[in-house]
């Protein structure tokens, strides 16, 4: 009877502990995230943690928004329409100044991608060779905001702006403006893109990297606003130690990631999507701390570009716009 009554008891604790660890996470969070562009491998690691249940594991439920020219993902996130966006540091500082309470929580690329390009041929392999050329640009005045980054290049180089003739760049596929006679070197193009296009092209570009002379500026971070920070923190974290997991696994299985892409959007080509994955892997992950970790430094020195641009009129603590914390294994 003694024995009968011992593994009684011993079943109903041992059913209240499942029946509690069965109900302890209770429901999925839900959560929004706005993509600053189209689907495509930029965002291999979101697309990862879906498919291999990093999310689920974390017990959330992931909507990936895909985003376009016509979609701003801080309004998206101010709004309430997402809960988390993909942005760059220098909007994020902008919307800071002026009085928008926005937070960076990780970045998918560590180092900036952006450059210059121009056929290795061509021998332009630094900001001093585009002297005499003709450098194609969005605005022939360089008064659009994607010209900043070759503004800020010729502002910490020295080089002189009338040095140079300017061209529009009309048709961003490759190397076709340059091989066509309508400029020798194109300004602001993403490295991961550009070699790809122009590889598949049978062309060999050299690079100038804007990070390498001053504008090191992050380009795709995930920020959420700061309400949101204050009041879900461990939602926070666990969305990112999962989305970090899905770069990690992005990084060792770039072809698998590029067939999960194709999924979002059918009109992807899959040979392409491949190859710029592989293309910025460096990027991602660039052997300098945790992936998804930001630098202090990177934030200053992209205020530091809008100030000296007068696109903001006074400083920010740059502290309050980005954080690490959740990126800390």
């Amino acid at each position: 009877m003694k024995t009968n009554t011992r593994f009684f008891l011993v079943f109903v604790i041992a059913a209240l502990l499942l029946g509690a660890c069965g109900t302890a996470a209770g429901p999925a969070d839900k959560v929004t995230v706005q993509l600053s562009w189209f689907h495509g491998v930029e965002y291999a690691g979101f697309y990862a943690a879906i498919d291999q249940g990093y999310y689920k594991d974390a017990n959330i439920e992931v909507v990936l928004n895909a985003g376009g020219p016509e979609t701003n993902p801080l309004d998206e996130v101010s709004s309430g329409n997402a809960q988390f966006g993909i942005g760059s540091g220098d909007s994020l500082i902008t919307a800071r100044a002026n009085g928008q309470d926005f937070v960076a929580v990780a970045t998918i690329f560590k180092d900036n991608p952006l450059a210059i390009t121009s056929l290795k041929s061509d021998n332009i392999t630094s900001p001093e060779d585009l002297a005499g050329k003709t450098v194609g640009v969005y605005s022939l005045d360089l008064s659009n905001f994607n010209d900043l980054p070759f503004l800020a290049l010729m502002s910490r180089t020295g080089l002189d702006r009338s040095s140079m003739n300017y061209a529009l760049i009309e048709d961003f596929q490759g190397a076709n403006e340059i091989k066509a006679g309508n400029m020798d070197a194109m300004s602001g193009m993403f490295a991961t893109d550009q070699q790809v296009m122009s590889s598949q092209d049978g062309d060999d570009l050299n690079f100038i990297y804007y990070k390498d002379y001053g504008y090191d500026v992050y380009i795709n971070a995930i920020f959420v606003n700061g309400e949101f920070k204050e009041n879900n923190p461990e939602l926070i974290r666990r969305f990112i130690q999962a989305t970090t997991k899905g770069y990690q696994y992005a990084i060792e299985n770039t072809d698998a990631v590029a067939q999960l892409a194709t999924t979002y959007d059918e009109t992807l080509d899959l040979a392409y999507q491949q190859a710029v994955m592989q293309a910025q892997v460096p990027f991602i992950n660039n052997g300098d701390g945790q992936l998804g970790s930001m630098n202090e430094s990177i934030w200053e020195n992209t205020q530091d570009i809008l100030l000296e641009f007068e696109l903001i009129s006074a400083p920010i603590d740059v502290s309050t716009v980005y954080t690490n914390e959740f990126t800390t294994p």
